[in-house]
């Protein structure tokens, strides 16, 4: 199995230990008019990471181990453990593809029966479709199949970093580096060929988490954390449009059916009201709070059919869920 250099990147969020925690005294119910509902705190000293969600449950990562609930939080159960920094994740119908930070990439059967090491010295990001699991370097973009039996380059992409997939295309977003700060939003075929720019470069002075980038049948849709700014443009290039300006510091981005869900930091030094979950539709209009104010400090953010879900980055801190 190919070894893959990495380099840390993505700063670490100042004052984790002072931050506030997520009590709901600032926002007391999502815009389905439900409370939020905390599940998974107190379990140890960690924060939670990566989450995503279907309809077989939600399912996040903490700093050694990898957790599912029943929709809406309910049951939260430990699948996995050991690991040295549990990060992102992505699944399929059967199992978890995990992203042990800048150490590897492991398989984790949805049911907890069985964990595989699939690569070794993997970076941030990774995204699964019908038969392989593709994942970043800072080298570029590769793949494996589910067994671990290969692994191979799928693209030289310097400084790569979220992806996300659709039938036919990998797309990136990449972070930009001391010698070159721009950041680029591109895409290239599965089958191989010429890397395509969907989007013109720009600037990134910072950068915070690896779910910065979704696709969906027509549209790629990323957010810019130093900009603050929410983007779209069409899968095949064309002119960048802005969903949302003026944010807080965005930080990771999913989609249903027509919103796009963002996460909000607050800039170092602003106003922590800023902090939040918010969603815009996809064709454009006004920014709705999911959850907003002082205390909600979320991270990455999930939806299934009826919730949204966000991790926590607060130390000790559990996952939310949100009504839609």
């Amino acid at each position: 199995m190919r070894a893959f250099s990495w380099m840390l990147v993505i700063p670490l969020l100042a004052g984790c230990s002072d931050e506030p925690t997520n009590d709901r005294s600032d926002t007391s119910s999502g815009p389905g008019g439900c409370p939020l509902v905390t599940f998974n705190e107190g379990v140890d000293e960690s924060w939670t990471n990566g989450i995503v969600a279907d309809a077989s449950g939600v399912y996040w990562t903490r700093e050694d181990s990898v957790w599912r609930a029943d929709p809406g939080g309910a049951s939260p159960e430990r699948l996995a453990q050991g690991f040295q920094s549990a990060y992102t994740l992505a699944m399929d119908a059967d199992a978890l593809y995990v992203v042990d930070y800048a150490e590897k990439l492991v398989r984790v059967d949805k049911d907890g029966s069985a964990t595989v090491v699939l690569a070794e010295n993997v970076g941030s990001a990774v995204a699964v479709d019908e038969n392989r699991v593709y994942f970043t370097t800072t080298e570029g973009v590769f793949r494996t199949s589910k067994d671990a039996s290969d692994v191979e380059s799928v693209a030289s992409i310097p400084d790569a970093d979220s992806i996300a997939l659709d039938d036919a295309y990998v797309y990136v977003r990449t972070i930009g580096n001391v010698g070159d700060s721009s950041g680029r939003t591109v895409r290239v075929p599965k089958a191989g060929g010429e890397i395509e720019e969907i989007a013109p470069p720009a600037p990134v002075a910072y950068h915070y988490f690896s779910h910065e980038l979704a696709v969906d049948g027509a549209n790629v849709y990323w957010v810019e954390p130093s900009a603050g700014t929410l983007m779209k443009a069409p899968k095949a290039g064309g002119t960048p449009v802005v969903l949302a300006k003026d944010l807080a510091d965005p930080m990771s981005l999913t989609l249903d059916g027509g919103h796009v869900y963002v996460t909000l930091r607050s800039k170092d030094g602003g106003s922590v009201d800023e902090r939040g979950v918010i969603r815009v539709p996809k064709e454009g209009g006004a920014v709705e709070d999911v959850a907003r104010g002082g205390r909600i400090s979320a991270y990455d953010v999930a939806v299934d059919a009826t919730h949204v879900y966000w991790t926590v980055k607060v130390v000790g801190a559990g996952a939310v869920a949100s009504c839609k």
